[in-house]
């Protein structure tokens, strides 16, 4: 299944990219699920985040590790670069979960803020796939607002 969120945010891609922390990952977390972040390196390759997520429905808590596979900037002709990006795959997921690969693209637009591309990849166990694909859906539409927000012109 796949799973594509753009949101447009008035801050240059550039200055998106560098905020994309710590800070910014606690207030992406889904509100109807507690998550505890267990590790979080950043946004390079290489770098893992860590979570512990307590899955209401089934009350049970579930371990998710994704490694960034991918980063950095996307230039053409070595000369000039509009984009910035970093690709996370799931190393260890939830039960419910059999694939995950997460696309994180910050694209320039031509008003001068840039677009987030949230482009997600996933497989989830045949019988539970509606239930999954509703609930990704709703926490990654949660995101818009706060990317929003986070990345307003100051």
């Amino acid at each position: 299944m796949r799973l594509l969120f753009t949101t447009d945010v008035e801050q240059s891609f550039k200055d998106v990219a560098a905020g994309f922390t710590f800070d910014l990952f606690q207030k992406l977390t889904p509100p109807n699920v507690s998550v505890e972040i267990k590790r979080f390196d950043g946004c390079n390759k290489g770098d893992e985040v860590h979570l512990a997520m307590r899955v209401p429905v089934f009350n049970r808590t579930e371990e998710w590790i994704s490694r960034v596979v991918k980063s950095g900037e996307v230039t053409e002709h070595e000369v000039y670069s509009d984009e910035w990006f970093f690709i996370d795959e799931g190393v260890k997921l939830p039960f419910f979960l059999t694939y995950w690969r997460h696309v994180h693209r910050v694209v320039q637009t031509e008003s001068g803020g840039s677009a987030i591309i949230d482009d997600i990849e996933y497989r989830a166990l045949w019988y539970l796939q509606p239930f999954v694909h509703l609930v990704l859906s709703g926490q990654f539409a949660a995101r818009q607002p706060i990317y929003r927000e986070y990345f307003r012109k100051k």
